[in-house]
């Protein structure tokens, strides 16, 4: 533990990818929003504070050797690992550095088209987190994008007990820190066992969830000395202060109020004008855990005749593992919603042809004169990963592209690497 960030650096956080975060996925989800999305092909530079063991960079660099990636982390043993696979896989376009927020942003001099940050603000010191802020604000381009996950009310709500629990046990204790916690969910377990949260099955199923989960990425998240969930009205104010506005989620589901908002909540969220007030309605209606928010620098809003221009020219295809055809059904956190086979089927059908743009998509008779229906349907279809967007250019079968999957196996991480869409797949090992 370091009691200058409150972040764990005894143990390394084990490799997570995550698709929300890569630069095809944030911009295509920004014209989703309707807001002109900065160019991200070609030249540009992109920015992960809090990079881990550096999984996201390595996919994003492989796949697009044009652009300029850069990895901030406190944890060592996390650059380590970053940086021999970087060097494995003859990347030469990517940078890791080894610095706490404040001193990168002291020392930092390079401007940024991305800055995107997964797994950190929640568990750091305030400090830190105004760190954060003054890296954007000092180093975002214009037009540029920020992706900002944490924690929120109210769904974490009630884990902030029990993470006080974890925390204060482990204080009097020897071993590393996944030792430390796996002797809390042990008490935890006894007190399950004992009728302690048996009002509170929502709770006694995350415990049970707990337990089944990697003991190192447990202890970075329920270690930490700064554990706090955030309301999103206070994190859309702090970081609008810092200058990015908030346009919505990285996650396509929470941006489909009708689908992610039970339907008898739907006419009293209508009524509500101010931003703040229907954000956190919607986090109360869906008992939020985490949000994946989206924020640009001088957001420029399109008219719908401007965003289905920019919409018509970007490519969707079929990922490993879609469904062939309707109906599907979508298991959503409110329960499952079923997708009629009359929409579904024809979307899928034309995918499974290849690559195919919105321009074409909006074609189907299926869809003659709802965009906003085949908008909701490609919503629904990149949120349940049968469907994602294409790169621009496909990449070429380069040797760090090979090199890439090697050490993917070589690592046993179960991933896919998908080149033409600039991401990975999660599979079974």
């Amino acid at each position: 533990m370091s009691k200058a960030t409150g972040y764990i650096h005894d143990i390394a956080y084990p490799a997570h990818f995550h698709r929300e975060i890569q630069p095809l996925w944030l911009g295509t989800m920004a014209r989703f929003l309707g807001s002109a999305a900065p160019a991200l092909s070609g030249s540009y530079s992109w920015c992960e504070l809090g990079c881990g063991v550096g999984i996201n960079l390595l996919i994003a660099a492989a796949t697009d050797p044009q652009v300029q990636f850069v990895g901030v982390d406190f944890n060592e043993q996390h650059l380590a690992v970053a940086r021999s696979a970087a060097e494995f896989i003859g990347l030469s376009n990517i940078r890791f550095i080894r610095a706490d927020f404040g001193s990168f942003a002291r020392d930092n001099n390079l401007y940024f088209d991305v800055i995107v940050s997964h797994g950190v603000w929640s568990w750091i010191d305030p400090a830190q987190q105004q760190a954060v802020l003054q890296l954007v604000q000092q180093f975002l381009k214009p037009r540029g994008l920020f992706y900002l996950h944490y924690m929120s009310h109210p769904g974490a709500s009630q884990m902030l007990s029990l993470q006080k629990l974890l925390l204060e046990l482990s204080r009097g204790q020897q071993g590393s820190s996944a030792q430390k916690l796996e002797t809390g969910l042990a008490l935890l377990a006894q007190m399950d066992e004992a009728g302690a949260f048996h009002d509170q099955p929502r709770l006694r199923t995350g415990l049970q969830t707990l337990r089944q989960q990697n003991l190192a990425y447990l202890a970075h998240d329920l270690l930490a000395e700064h554990w706090q969930p955030q309301h999103s009205a206070d994190m859309h104010r702090r970081v609008s202060q810092a200058g990015p506005v908030y346009l919505g989620s990285a996650d396509p589901f929470e941006n489909i109020d009708n689908l992610s908002i039970p339907g008898n909540l739907q006419p009293l969220l209508a009524q509500q004008r101010s931003m703040a007030v229907r954000e956190t309605f919607k986090d109360v209606a869906r008992q939020q855990h985490q949000r994946r928010d989206l924020f640009q620098r001088s957001p420029a809003r399109l008219s719908p005749a401007e965003q289905v221009q920019g919409m018509d020219s970007i490519g969707f295809c079929l990922l490993p593992g879609a469904a062939a055809a309707g109906p599907l059904s979508f298991e959503t956190p409110i329960g499952a919603i079923e997708g009629p086979s009359a929409i579904f089927t024809p979307l899928l059908a034309a995918l499974n042809s290849g690559p195919v743009s919105f321009a074409e998509l909006r074609t189907l008779p299926a869809f003659a004169g709802q965009l906003g229906l085949l908008s909701q349907s490609l919503l629904m279809l990149l949120w349940a990963g049968h469907v994602h967007p294409v790169a621009a250019t496909s990449p070429a079968a380069t040797p760090q592209l090979q090199r890439l999957v090697q050490w993917i196996g070589q690592q046993k991480l179960a991933l896919q690497l998908v080149p033409e869409c600039a991401t990975a797949v999660h599979v079974e090992l």
